[in-house]
């Protein structure tokens, strides 16, 4: 297997950065699958200013918004405010400018230091196409031999909890979130069709933007990673197995 060029965008994305300040002043319930971290979706919406004058309107378009969430396709606020909405829901967000377009604005359409109201209907949600597994699911895919662990951790991280007995440690992101090559040489050196891949960091974010990119960019099969990763593990008193200094 050969794979020349990866390119992934890394965007630290947690559900808890400011969503307190994301207000949902109204909403109607949908149905189905919720919208999570690298769903795909369309939408309907209206964008308001906070004196409720309109400055875009996708419904007088006749043409769906379609993004993939958390890859910085939309203003993060949209990002955090969409999440756990369903098909034929309907939300109106409150969104501060600072997770909008900030001191600046945009053009002469959003003025600096704009607040911003969102009327949004959800259409279509498309899940991510790589897989999740639990602290539980983990033990299983332990003792299935087509899965292949890897550790993507910073070593720092990895000397403080140790590993998950039989992963391969292989960091994939410098402290600056850098990717590093390495760890894609290593990929292609072990990986064969038909195993299974499992990604593990620290808290579970990273891995699921990196199976994201193998998925989306690399056109890569059966990618997993570990919901919460090892903070997950902790919880359940998981074993760690110790690596040498």
């Amino acid at each position: 297997m050969k794979i020349y060029i990866l390119i992934i965008i890394i965007i630290i994305f947690n559900k808890n950065i400011h969503s307190s300040e994301i207000q949902i002043l109204d909403e109607v319930k949908g149905t189905g699958i919720e919208i999570v971290n690298h769903s795909k979706v369309s939408v309907h919406y209206i964008g308001k200013l906070e004196d409720q004058s309109e400055f875009d309107n996708s419904y007088k378009r006749n043409e769906y918004f379609k993004f993939q969430v958390g890859t910085r396709q939309v203003i993060q606020g949209w990002e955090i405010g969409l999440l756990g909405m369903q098909v034929g829901g309907k939300r109106t967000i409150f969104i501060p400018y600072e997770l909008a377009y900030g001191d600046n604005g945009t053009g002469n359409i959003i003025p600096p230091k704009s607040n911003l109201i969102f009327d949004i209907e959800v259409f279509e949600i498309i899940p991510p196409q790589y897989k999740e597994l639990d602290s539980l699911q983990l033990k299983l895919a332990m003792t299935d031999d087509q899965f292949k662990i890897f550790d993507i951790r910073i070593i720092e991280e990895v000397k403080k909890s140790g590993i998950i007995p039989g992963s391969i440690l292989s960091t994939a992101f410098d402290k600056q979130g850098n990717f590093i090559q390495k760890f894609l040489n290593d990929y292609q050196e072990i990986i064969n069709p038909g195993d299974k891949v499992l990604f593990v960091s620290q808290n579970g974010q990273i891995s699921s933007i990196l199976a994201n990119g193998f998925v989306e960019q690399l056109k890569q099969n059966n990618i997993y990673h570990l919901k919460n990763g090892i903070e997950g593990l902790k919880e359940i008193n998981f074993e760690f197995e110790k690596i040498k200094n």
